[in-house]
C-alpha cells in the first residue's frame, strides 16, 4: 500500500496569468501529462501525455490520417498549445502546417511550454481566425492551396458565433482544394447539442459527405467532429 501511494502524481500549476482574450490562463502538470488550461477547460495537452491519443485530438489527427492520407498542406484555425499540430507532423513527416491563433499569450505559451517552434514547416499567424479566412491575401494565403483545414475556435467552451455564419463557412470553402477535407471540432455537451445539430444541417449546406464522429472525454466533456468535402 505504501508502494502505490508513494507512485500517486498530484497536480502542479507551473505557470498562471491573465489574458485579455482568455482570462484566467494556468500550465498544469501531473506525472508526463502537462496541460493548459483556460478557465477550467483543458485546452490542450503535450504530445506525450498518455491520454493525448485517446482524447480528441488523437481522434482528430486519426481522422485526417484516415479521410486524407496524402494531405501536404493543412491550415488549423486555433492552436491553443500546439497538440494538433505536433501530432499532425509526427503523422505526416513532410507536411506544412499554418496555425491561426488569436491570443498572443496562448502562442508565448505554446512556445515556452508546448515547443511548437521544434515542429518543422510549420508558421503561426498570430489574428483572429475569422479575418484571416475572410482576407487570406493579407497573410499571403492563397485560396483553393490546402488539402484539410481544421476548426477548433473556442474562448473557454463558447463557439464564436461568426463561426456558424454562411460568410464563415464560404470563406474557409474556398481555402480548401475540390475534394479537399474540413473538420470542425464542437463541444457537444448536453447544452451544446441542440445548438451543434442544428450546426451541422447548416455545413450540409456548404460540404458534401459532411458526417461526424462523437468522440467521449471525460465526465461530461464529450466532443464532436463534423467533416465534409469540398
Amino acid at each position: 500500500m505504501l508502494k502505490i501511494f508513494g507512485e500517486l502524481s498530484y497536480p502542479r500549476v507551473v505557470f498562471e496569468t491573465q489574458s485579455k482574450i482568455n482570462g484566467r490562463i494556468r500550465i498544469v502538470e501531473v506525472g508526463k501529462t502537462r496541460k493548459l488550461l483556460v478557465g477550467n477547460f483543458v485546452e490542450s495537452v503535450n504530445e506525450f501525455s498518455p491520454s493525448c491519443s485517446k482524447l480528441y485530438w488523437g481522434h482528430l489527427v486519426d481522422l485526417v490520417k484516415e479521410q486524407s492520407p496524402d494531405a501536404k498542406k493543412v491550415l488549423v484555425l486555433g492552436l491553443g498549445g500546439g497538440t494538433i499540430v505536433s501530432l499532425l507532423s509526427k503523422k505526416f513527416p513532410e507536411i506544412q502546417i499554418v496555425s491561426v491563433e488569436l491570443d498572443p499569450i496562448i502562442v508565448d505559451i505554446a512556445k515556452k511550454y508546448f515547443h511548437i517552434d521544434n515542429v518543422p514547416n510549420h508558421r503561426i499567424i498570430n489574428d483572429d481566425a475569422l479575418r484571416v479566412v475572410v482576407e487570406p491575401e493579407e497573410f499571403d494565403l492563397s485560396p483553393a492551396s490546402f488539402n484539410v483545414l481544421i476548426v477548433d475556435i473556442y474562448l473557454q467552451d463558447q463557439y464564436p458565433d461568426l463561426g456558424k455564419t454562411g460568410n464563415f463557412l464560404g470563406a474557409i470553402k474556398r481555402l480548401v482544394v475540390p475534394g479537399g477535407l474540413i473538420v470542425i471540432n464542437r463541444i457537444y455537451t448536453v447544452k451544446h447539442q441542440e445548438d451543434v445539430n442544428n450546426f451541422i444541417k447548416q455545413v450540409e449546406g456548404f460540404l458534401s459527405n459532411v458526417d461526424s464522429r462523437i468522440i467521449a472525454g471525460y465526465t461530461n466533456s464529450d466532443n464532436i467532429l463534423i467533416y465534409g468535402r469540398v
